[in-house]
Order: structure tokens, then sequence, then C-alpha cells
């Protein structure tokens, strides 16, 4: 679990202070109620301080940078209005959360290779340069266009699905870390002090070849580049899980066009080291299966709860206690102490605004999620 020192508690406060002078505060698209975390909270200026060595003037100018791209990319809107099947397209493309957590709470997330085939690697260019025409009959909705089925863009999907990281799992996983807390009477000094900050990314790269590290590259480097970009210290650690003999090989021409800072978190395993590796910090039933696990992993799976999490909710259909596939956001109660989380996105034209369940928030520390 990340400690933040006092010194970083500082130096956020002051960068909080130079970002409101900079007017890199608030944000255009958020509706009513919307809890704004993942954009200008304490947690993430933090990682900008990180990013770049706690130096606050090239934080702002990445902060500046990172707020122009949502901005143009109209992504804050748009994780309201994105087509589901786009969502979960985007979902098999990229490292996706599995419901699971380490030993110190942080969300894992997972890809496998294999999934990035001729196929869907044909599939994910074509949405680089699609365009994102209203569609006919309904041009716009709070001043965002509508985008339909095969239409919204390569950034716009990437942006909407890694805000989610940042807007949804990212507090959900702090407030569940916080309940376990109070409930074991630790203090949070005793625990960590800032909540759950980032992620551990499992990446299954035992069918990569020289051929398909070559194909992959385009993807490498605008993920990457989105990643460091937008999302400065999302990832702790990239796990290269099963990386075959050749593997070095790859990595030579595959470390070129990936962000020098992402670079430097991954940890490259092959099959005989990957399941110690990881069960040092993921229990058994957390690792998937391919790495010598308990866990089912399948490409676009739907999130599969830890029980911690699936008890820290009050699900609106108890007999699932299952997220839906679209992004979620969480939204502000009527009770102060509770948010209610809210799955968006439109199917077939329709925007939701569907409760799927709602978080008690911690008496203690609630307040700082």
């Amino acid at each position: 679990m990340v400690t933040i020192t006092t010194t970083e508690a500082a130096a956020t406060a002051t960068f909080s202070n130079l970002c409101a002078e900079n007017g890199l505060l608030k944000r255009t698209g958020w509706k009513d109620g919307d809890i704004q975390e993942g954009f200008t909270d304490q947690n993430t200026l933090l990682r900008f301080l990180q990013a770049n060595d706690m130096d606050p003037s090239l934080a702002l100018d990445q902060l500046r940078q990172a707020t122009d791209f949502h901005t143009k990319n109209q992504a804050l809107g748009l994780y309201d209005l994105i087509d589901v099947e786009d969502y979960e397209d985007t979902r098999r493309l990229y490292p996706t959360w599995t419901g699971r957590r380490d030993k110190h709470g942080r969300p894992l997330l997972m890809i496998d290779i294999a999934a990035l085939s001729k196929e869907p690697m044909a599939h994910w260019r074509a949405t680089r340069t699609a365009a994102a025409p209203a569609p006919s009959g309904q041009q716009q909705q709070d001043g965002v266009q509508v985008t339909s089925r095969h239409t919204t863009n390569m950034a716009q999907r990437a942006l909407i699905f890694f805000d989610g990281l940042t807007r949804f799992i990212l507090p959900l996983c702090s407030a569940v870390r916080d309940a376990q807390t109070s409930s074991s009477c630790q203090s949070r000094e005793e625990n960590g002090n800032g909540g759950v900050l980032k992620c551990v990314a499992i990446i299954d790269a035992a069918t990569v070849s020289l051929k398909q590290g070559w194909d992959v590259r385009e993807y490498a480097r605008e993920i990457s580049w989105i990643l460091a970009t937008c999302f400065p210290e999302v990832l702790d650690r990239i796990y290269l899980c099963n990386t075959p003999s050749i593997f070095s090989t790859i990595w030579k021409v595959l470390k070129g066009f990936v962000e020098p800072k992402t670079a430097e978190k991954i940890v490259v395993l092959t099959s005989c080291e990957t399941y110690s590796a990881l069960n040092a910090d993921i229990e058994h039933s957390s690792i998937p299966a391919s790495c010598g696990g308990g866990f089912a992993y399948q490409t676009g799976i739907l999130p599969d709860l830890d029980e911690e999490i699936r008890a820290a909710l009050q699900w609106s259909v108890p007999q699932k206690k299952q997220f839906p596939p679209g992004p979620i956001k969480w939204v502000k109660s009527d009770d102060a102490r509770q948010w209610r989380a809210i799955a968006t996105g439109t199917i077939d034209g329709v925007a939701r605004a569907d409760e799927v369940a709602v978080l008690s928030l911690n008496h203690r520390n609630g307040a700082q999620l």
C-alpha cells in the first residue's frame, strides 16, 4: 500500500493551488452529482507530481497537456454516451480489471498478448482514424456529439476506458481497503495513508513472436503514450509473464516504441519465474491460471469481483452482485455517506443511467476518497 508522506501531502497542496491559478481544476462536462475523481483530486495531482520527480512546473505542463487531450476528444462527456459495444470492444484490446486485487489492495489488470492477433489489430487501426459524427436525428446531447458503434475513435475509447480506472475502480478499491482497515481496528498510518493510488498489470506473453511484436508496435507506442501522459503513475508495476526464450530479441524491437517511464515498470518473467514472482504480492486465487494460479481469466471478461468487494456494495440486483458491461461512474447519493454506482453509455442509441449498487463510505475517511 502506498503511503503518502507529509512532504508529498504538502507538495500536492501547493501544486493544487498552482493548478487553480492556471485554471486547471475546473472541467466542463460533469453532470450534476458526479463524483469528480480521477482528474483534479489530490491523489491524481500527486501522481502527476510523482511522474515529474515532484517538479510542479513540469507536472503543470503535463496536466495541461492531458487536460487538452481529454477536451479535444470530448472524453468526459462521452463517458456517459459511448456505445456500450464500443466500450466492450475496447475491453478486449487493453489491460482490463479482473475484479481482483493484490495483497496491498491494488486492482489487478490483465491482458493476453494472444488476443492482439491480426484481426483485432486491424480493428484497432480502423478505430484510430474513425470519424465521430452525430447520428441522424440526434445531433448532440449535453453539448457532446453522440456517437454510434464503430465511429468512436481509438483515442476517445482509450481515454474513456482508462478514465474508468481513476473515476471508478481506484476509488472503489480505496473504499474497500478503508472499510477493512476500520473493521480490523488498524489506523490509516498502519495500513498506508492516501487510498489506493495505483494498479498492477499482468501481461501473458506466452504466444508472442517477433512478427507479432512488430505488428503491435504502433499499438504499444500509442497506449503507452496515453497512459504515461494522461494517467501518469497509475501503473505501479507491469508483469510480463511466460516470456519465450526469443523475447530478448522481441523486446529490442518493442522497447523503442514504449514510453521510457512505462518501460521502467516492466518486470520480464519466464514461465519458470512467473508464479513465484506473482505470488509474492498476489493470492493464488487471483493469479490467472495461465500463470499457475486459480483465476479463470478470459479475454474480454467482466470483473469477477473478490468477496470483500461484493460484500462492500449494496446491490440493486442482489442475486447477481456483478457489474454490467460498459462504463460505470460514482454519483452522489441523497445520503452524504453513500455513493451510487451508475452504469452509463448507450445501448441502441439510448443513454443509460442505471443504478447498479450503493457504496457506504467509511465514516472515518470516506470524505477523502
